[in-house]
């Protein structure tokens, strides 16, 4: 009975663990993992005219339920040389587990830095992830 009851128990933390990581993937299709700070952030490109990307981001709430009776949501922003920054989005509309925004005009050697909109705005030209090597939308 005890053996029964114990592997009862480990078998139900075990799927609550792997539900908890099927819930931090990313959308359907092709994205690249930035970073992680109270959410899961996630992005992709797709190619413009005159050799410029639109970058989609898939901000995960990651269990921070309380971001949305709060109305925290998701900073992104194009970052270009040395401290000038191109393109800039927040939004805090979540639909379902995720808040996404698409930033328009980067250019293979910007950066892309997506943070919680909790705290203020980062110095995006110090750090980020480079567009060029973020996935292509599937």
């Amino acid at each position: 009975m005890n053996r029964r009851l114990l592997a009862l128990l480990v078998s139900a933390v075990a799927l609550a663990v792997l539900a908890q990581s099927a819930a931090a993937r990313p959308p359907a299709g092709d994205w690249t993992f930035l970073r992680k700070d109270a959410f899961r952030h996630y992005a992709c490109k797709v190619a413009e005219r005159g050799g410029t990307w639109r970058i989609r981001t898939a901000t995960f709430v990651n269990g921070s339920d309380d971001a949305r009776q709060h109305r925290i949501g998701a900073y992104a922003v194009i970052a270009r040389g040395r401290g000038a920054t191109g393109a800039s989005r927040t939004d805090t509309d979540w639909r379902g587990a995720y808040i996404q925004m698409t930033l328009r005009g980067a250019r293979a050697g910007d950066r892309l830095w997506v943070q919680g909109a909790y705290y203020g705005p980062a110095r995006p030209w110090a750090d980020g992830f480079r567009v060029a090597a973020i996935t292509r939308c599937g």
